[in-house]
């Protein structure tokens, strides 16, 4: 879990320049798509640029959208996903008729699910033996034949929009985060709340990078996913999509946060533990913000209090790292070729999960001052344990 952590911290070496990060214009590729929908009606892609934040006014007007940090042209990162949902709503989104909803209330809570693929849209795809295989448009299909959603006044008003094409979690990465960072900000001031569908296997990570992104989040964005797809008898795929709109549409959960089978964790302290039990993720060192029962149990002290100051997004990141588990024995002749190697491409950052609480072999010279010769060139060096808990 902590490496997790530290993992995302150094993609998110967000290079702060104040003085014209906001003045940045979106680089084309992220920003100026046409883009085609599956199954449900959206809208495209606004081309409205960017207001400058550079006030810190904590309220804005319906028209004037968050902040958005855009990447360096000289750092675009590759997207597995496409067709972003851009602003999904526009001046007619309190009708119930518009296109975009499912279930229709103006009184009710407004929730955006993005849908990215995994396991939770999985069926049986004839033409490939019968193995399991992402279905678009499958999400959107029993959405709208879910009763509890739509017969329960409780339960917020869902708008829904899937990715082309759906994927597995781990051809996902950085320039997959930047565009659901985007897309939620986008429509930040027209829903309570957010849940991403993915799968499992990156999950962890992608949550926690938005954890980050999303400076100043003041609505709750849940990701989930299931370990059993939604379309069998037998599955945890409802129940995780059902609590997460839960979670989403809540006033307290101001975060991005994980829920799974039976419990909601903190972005970034979690990790997947088990490959085969509706368990599947974990925060070994820190107790869940909420756990499910006969009815909700919330850890009240851990819930994070409202934002001061305005949200704005980040998309700048820095993927120039390398990320090593030592252990007993290392050859650290062959480590020290690699860095160099590394350094001569311009390494930015260097992670080291070390033993108990960060502890290095002191007899290892030549490694301990190749790592002192980094930190002189401005490489970022960046010591964790390999310990699940602890301080």
């Amino acid at each position: 879990m902590k490496v997790v952590v530290c993992y995302i911290l150094f993609v998110l070496l967000l290079i702060v320049d104040k003085s014209c990060a906001w003045l940045l214009k979106p680089p084309t590729a992220l920003s100026l798509r046409q883009y085609k929908f599956t199954s449900v009606s959206f809208r495209p892609h606004s081309d409205k640029p960017f207001y400058d934040d550079s006030a810190d006014e904590d309220k804005y007007s319906e028209d004037d959208r968050p902040p958005i940090v855009p990447p360096k042209e000289s750092l675009m990162m590759e997207t597995a996903i496409s067709k972003p949902a851009g602003r999904v709503c526009r001046n007619n989104c309190e009708d119930a008729s518009h296109p975009n909803f499912l279930f229709g209330n103006e009184r009710k809570k407004r929730v955006l699910v993005l849908c990215t693929g995994g396991t939770l849209t999985m069926a049986k795809d004839p033409n490939n033996g019968n193995a399991l295989a992402p279905v678009e448009g499958a999400l959107t299909h029993y959405l709208a034949t879910m009763t509890e959603i739509s017969d329960d006044p409780s339960m917020p008003d869902v708008v829904a929009h899937e990715y082309s094409p759906l994927i597995d979690s781990s051809d996902m990465g950085p320039g997959d985060w930047s565009i659901l960072a985007q897309d939620i900000a986008d429509n930040y001031l027209d829903f309570d709340g957010f849940v991403v569908l993915m799968g499992t296997d990156t999950m962890a990570y992608a949550a926690s990078a938005l954890a980050f992104m999303l400076e100043n989040l003041g609505k709750p964005v849940i990701f989930t996913g299931s370990q059993i797809p939604l379309m069998e008898p037998y599955n945890d795929a409802r129940k995780n999509l059902i609590m997460a709109l839960i979670f989403a549409s809540r006033d307290n959960i101001p975060e991005v946060s994980i829920f799974f089978h039976d419990r909601l964790l903190r972005a970034c302290r979690s990790t997947k533990v088990n490959t085969s039990l509706l368990r599947a993720f974990d925060s070994p060192n820190q107790e869940p913000l909420a756990k499910i029962g006969i009815g909700i149990e919330e850890a009240v002290h851990l819930l994070r209090s409202p934002p001061k100051w305005r949200f704005r997004v980040h998309t700048r990141m820095e993927t120039r790292l390398i990320n090593i588990r030592l252990v007993p024995g290392f050859d650290d002749a062959m480590i020290t070729a690699m860095i160099e190697a590394a350094r001569k491409t311009h390494l930015k950052g260097l992670i080291l999960q070390l033993y108990g609480t960060g502890n290095l072999p002191l007899l290892k010279e030549d490694f301990i001052q190749m790592l002192a010769n980094a930190r002189a060139e401005g490489v970022i060096v960046v010591a964790c344990t390999q310990c699940q808990t602890g301080s």
